[in-house]
């Protein structure tokens, strides 16, 4: 169990380090419902993750019986899964690297005219953030499928993902629980945060899918005998 959430951090780490997501923390946070808002955009991208996260167990779970049953090995579907999804994530780095525009941007412009946004509206934002966002797909997925096979129970391999989805979490938590505990203080420091962020937006995303895709890649090609 401890070694799988070890393998799990790098991609919670992953899953984290999303700009794009913490800027639109900060500003439904800046509206006049700003806490509740906050706490209704992280409880709908859990809310997400949780889901996303059974439905990728029931496929995997049907996929990994369905190999065993025909005598197959499913590590090796494991590596073939983990070597596709790095080299997605380096031809995403790629296209991150060599663009001009960040295909984030429509989003934060719709983002930006929500200064009258409701709790409810916040919710649904959290929950179209990661519907519409192939990176966190890619990063989930990843997670169910190294829980997967770890081939643990039913009640371990839960605790598992919810340490996961915490730790995937853990970076919007910071400002919630900065404005709860210095709500003044915290107005300052997450306008800071937010100019931070959106200068260094495009290289954050490039060296976290160039990490994550060397992980999956030495990890895939590892399950697959290759070193």
């Amino acid at each position: 169990m401890g070694e799988l959430i070890l393998s799990l951090v790098p991609l919670a780490i992953a899953a984290a380090l999303q700009p794009s997501q913490v800027i639109a923390l900060v500003i439904l946070m800046q509206t006049k419902k700003g806490v509740a808002n906050g706490w209704a955009y992280f409880t709908g991208m859990t809310a997400f993750r949780l889901t996303l996260g059974c439905i990728f167990w029931v496929l995997i779970s049907h996929v990994e019986r369905s190999i065993e049953t025909a005598g197959g090995r499913f590590e090796i579907f494991v590596g073939a899964l983990l070597t596709v999804l790095g080299f997605l994530l380096l031809v995403y780095a790629l296209r991150q690297g060599l663009t001009t525009r960040n295909p984030d941007e429509a989003a934060m412009s719709w983002l930006i005219k929500l200064e009258t946004a409701e709790p409810k509206q916040a919710a649904l934002m959290g929950l179209a953030f990661l519907a519409i966002d192939p990176k966190d797909w890619l990063v989930d997925i990843s997670a169910v499928d190294l829980i997967a096979a770890a081939d643990l129970g039913g009640r371990d391999s839960l605790l598992a993902y919810l340490v996961y989805v915490l730790l995937a979490q853990s970076v919007l938590l910071i400002p919630l629980v900065m404005a709860f505990v210095n709500p003044l203080k915290a107005h300052e420091s997450l306008a800071k945060l937010k100019v931070w962020l959106e200068r260094y937006e495009r290289q954050i995303m490039v060296l976290v899918a160039v990490s994550l895709g060397c992980l999956f890649l030495y990890a895939g090609l590892e399950q697959l005998g290759m070193f």
